[in-house]
């Protein structure tokens, strides 16, 4: 079951708010002891955070997906043209009426998905085995069916590898929002508590932990809050 996003911003976003959140927690680092936290607080939430910077984006394992989706196109594609080709020979060999012909079943292949295409290609080169002789007349010969063979056995390993990329795909996605939520957790705690630690006596450093609570970035959040400051001046 793929898990959802605990924050309504990017994951981007969320790594730029864990490396202030270091320098922040760093500077109040003494104030923390007091509620039970140490030196090995920043430690996780820099190693969370370069582990996210560090995990491939969605768009990467895309990729990943869109070429093996198109090297089992081009093996479909190659494997579609020889058994369209065998069924032309086949048809002025003996036929568009004859049972001979319709043996094959290769009328609109086109139709076919990919799994339905591999299994008609065995389909067609056993019905074409016994009869080499005849078909010999139209240039089809066994080195012919050694190609479509070949092609749908490029087929049938090519769709297995879209399959394992659009797989990987997914749970790279699963992963990446485990680590996402994990470390929006670990900041969501420590600004918590950076806010118990600083309200009512420091409101510059009380500020620097609201920040994490909002869906705004960061960068956004700083203008805004250098706005303020310098209006009440």
């Amino acid at each position: 079951m793929e898990e959802n996003m605990s924050f309504n911003f990017s994951i981007a976003e969320l790594c730029q708010r864990g490396d202030k959140l270091i320098a922040t927690y760093l500077r109040d680092q003494a104030e923390f002891v007091n509620y039970g936290y140490s030196a090995e607080t920043a430690t996780a939430i820099e190693t969370q955070t370069n582990e996210l910077k560090e995990f491939p984006t969605d768009d990467y394992y895309e990729g990943l997906q869109q070429i093996a989706t198109n090297n089992k196109n081009k093996s479909r594609a190659s494997l579609e043209y020889n058994l369209v080709d065998l069924r032309n020979r086949a048809r002025l060999v003996y036929g568009i009426n004859s049972v001979d012909y319709k043996a094959f079943k290769l009328k609109r292949v086109g139709d076919l998905n990919d799994n339905e295409l591999v299994q008609r290609a065995l389909l067609a080169c056993q019905v074409a085995a016994p009869r080499l002789v005849p078909l010999g007349k139209r240039m089809v010969s066994q080195e012919s069916l050694d190609v479509i063979m070949n092609d749908r056995e490029q087929l049938d390993n090519d769709i297995d590898k879209q399959a394992a990329a659009i797989t990987q795909r997914r749970e790279k996605k699963i992963e990446r929002t485990r680590k996402a939520n994990k470390l929006y957790k670990l900041i969501s705690e420590i600004s918590d508590v950076g806010k118990l630690i600083w309200k009512g006596k420091n409101e510059a450093y009380y500020l620097d932990y609201v920040i994490y609570g909002s869906a705004k970035a960061v960068a956004q959040q700083d203008e805004e809050l250098e706005t303020e400051v310098s209006d009440t001046i």
